[in-house]
């Protein structure tokens, strides 16, 4: 029986937005925020996160580890952002920003984001080893529009079939 890697873009890409989702969402901060899959080119209301897988190449051949190049961006109606929430007098943006970093690069409810997405128990066989060439910068792609984007390569291990 021959078997193959299982390239795991996708499923990383699903558990990425599931833990955004649990961890971030529920935050009165991002209430009306949505997760979608940078796949789809559907009409998205702000605000938003964006989850994109741009590149995932095997780290030797044939073998079930692959590096997967993640970004995800954080995309706000301007004039929204840059009102102020409860009594902190920086704009929501900021905090917003402030609170993604730290679920990516941080620690958050006692876990790593790598962590937290080899939590998600769904039988999809993924697990994360290392994350590592994080970059994060504004992506704004209007006057309309405020944009955050983090980006991250994550070498993942694969079953095989």
């Amino acid at each position: 029986m021959i078997t193959y890697s299982i390239n795991p873009s996708e499923r990383l890409q699903r558990r990425i937005s599931t833990v955004l989702t649990n961890d971030l969402l529920s935050l009165p901060l991002f209430t009306g925020f949505t997760t979608n899959n940078g796949r789809e080119f559907t009409p998205t209301k702000y605000p938003f996160f964006s989850v994109q897988v741009s590149d995932c190449q095997e780290v030797f051949p044939r073998t079930n580890v692959w590096n997967v190049t993640v970004s995800i961006a954080m995309a706000e109606d301007r004039e929204e952002a840059n009102l102020t929430f409860g009594e902190d007098p920086r704009p929501r943006h900021e905090l917003r920003a402030e609170n993604v970093t730290a679920r990516i690069y941080g620690g958050w409810n006692g876990l790593t984001f790598p962590e937290a997405i080899n939590a998600i128990d769904d039988n999809e066989n993924i697990t994360v080893l290392k994350m590592y060439n994080s970059i994060q910068s504004n992506g704004t792609m209007s006057e309309d529009e405020i944009c955050m984007e983090y980006s991250f390569v994550m070498s993942c291990t694969t079953t095989e079939q």
